[in-house]
Formats: C-alpha cells, sequence, structure tokens
C-alpha cells in the first residue's frame, strides 16, 4: 500500500524492503496506511484535488475523523489504546516540557521519552504519520516511534516515543543552514527550509529544537510538510495524494 506516501518514502521502503529497516516502525507505517485508506474511502477524495487553503482546509476537516475513527478501532484490537486515566496515572509527575503541538514525559527507563502529541500543526494524521516516516529517513538518529494512541480531554493524540539525551548545546543557524544547504534546502524564512527537488518543507529548526552533541547535529523537533498544489511554490508536487 505504499502509494499511501510520499515518493522519498516510497523509495526507501522499496530499497529496504528485503532488509532489516530498523529505522521504519511498523506502527507507524501502519498508521499512515489506515488514513490513506481512510482518506481514499471518503467522499472528499471523489472531489478535485485542493488548489487552496481554503479547499485544503475542507478536505482536512472531512477525512480527519475519519482517520481517527479507523485509527482508535484499529488501535484498540491491537493493544495500543491507553485511556488518558491510565496514561496520566503512570506519567502525570514524569512531564518534563511542553509545546504547541505536544506535551513531553520522560519514560520510566530513563532512556526515552513519551510526547503526547495532538497533531496540531497538521490538517490531517496521514500528514503526521509521513512526517514521523520522513523524519526516520532524513534524520535516523533522533528518529520518532509510535507506541500508542489516547484521548487528552477529548482531543485524538498519538503517543511517540524518541531517544532521550541531555542537549544543552543549541546549534545556531550559523552550522544548521550550511548543512541543510548541502543537503538541497535553502532557507526560506527564520528557520524554514524548502527543498525544491525534494519538494519538503522543515520549519521550526531554531536552537531549542536543533542541538549539538560531540559535534553531530541532531534535529529533535523539525516539523516536517511535503508539497501540495494549494502551497503554490515550485509546482514539485511530491505529494498529491489521494489524487493521482
Amino acid at each position: 500500500m505504499d502509494e499511501y506516501f510520499p515518493q522519498i518514502i516510497r523509495q526507501r521502503l522499496g530499497e529496504q524492503r528485503d532488509a532489516n529497516n530498523e529505522n521504519i516502525d511498523e506502527p507507524t507505517k501502519a498508521a499512515a496506511n489506515i488514513c490513506g485508506a481512510s482518506q481514499t474511502a471518503s467522499e472528499a477524495a471523489k472531489g478535485t484535488e485542493p488548489i487552496n487553503r481554503k479547499e485544503r482546509t475542507v478536505y482536512n476537516e472531512i477525512v480527519r475523523s475519519l482517520e481517527e475513527n479507523a485509527l482508535q478501532n484499529w488501535s484498540q484490537n491491537r493493544g495500543l489504546w491507553i485511556s488518558e486515566h491510565n496514561f496520566m496515572r503512570q506519567y502525570a509527575t514524569r512531564q518534563i516540557g511542553a509545546g504547541a503541538e505536544q506535551k513531553v514525559y520522560l519514560h520510566p527507563n530513563g532512556r526515552e521519552v513519551v510526547k503526547v502529541n495532538t497533531g496540531t500543526y497538521h490538517g490531517n494524521w496521514l500528514e503526521f504519520f509521513n512526517r514521523l516516516l520522513c523524519h526516520a529517513i532524513l534524520f535516523p538518529a533522533t528518529k520518532y516511534s509510535t507506541i500508542g494512541f489516547t484521548k487528552v480531554e477529548e482531543i485524538f493524540a498519538v503517543l511517540i516515543q524518541q531517544q532521550f539525551a541531555l542537549l544543552t548545546e543549541g546549534a545556531p543557524r550559523s552550522i544548521v543552514e550550511p548543512y541543510l544547504n548541502r543537503h538541497g534546502f535553502i532557507r526560506t524564512k527564520n528557520d524554514d527550509y524548502y527543498n525544491p527537488a525534494l519538494g519538503i518543507i522543515l520549519e521550526d529548526l531554531h536552537d531549542e529544537n536543533v542541538f549539538l552533541l560531540e559535534e553531530q547535529i541532531l534535529f529533535i523537533d523539525p516539523v516536517i510538510y511535503f508539497e501540495t498544489l494549494d502551497m503554490a511554490l515550485k509546482q514539485n508536487v511530491l505529494f498529491r495524494f489521494p489524487f493521482s
């Protein structure tokens, strides 16, 4: 069901199909497939492709609830659903941070963090799970894995896990920008970057999301988007799902 993935992910999955690709966790891939199937079966997919933000918003409003219902049913059947009460009973005293889209908790093992993400930065959940898959390809040292699903004050949320490290040295733009330039990304504004060849946008790469550790650049929380027609960038529309 690779048709639900942008080309960069599809290509990588093809290269690794017969290998043990530890960077691509199965729950994330399965969740993306579920969201893709939900969108394909929706009434929204029978229309024309959104060509502006307003049309994209309408499309997302239709498909997002379908994705959430399908993900909740699947996760409950797979033992991946955890009630908000049970999650907070285990993690309420372990919160170590919070941002616009997620709250961060230290895992009981002390080696990983669990992030409760409500998908605020994405119009639909397929975008979110493709973001996680792309993160694993572009920045494998800080990859995420999907470990569960829940609701936070009645809002659907995904539990994602990432290796924990005590990082204190933020990476300045003077280091991040040349590094990304070498990989085909150009800075568009502030700490946002765009790769016209790949059709990928990276945002929020400031020194609280990108760090230095022993001369290695670690991208902790990049927000990744795939170019769509309504963005009106270079017209390198990488991802036109479900319209092909």
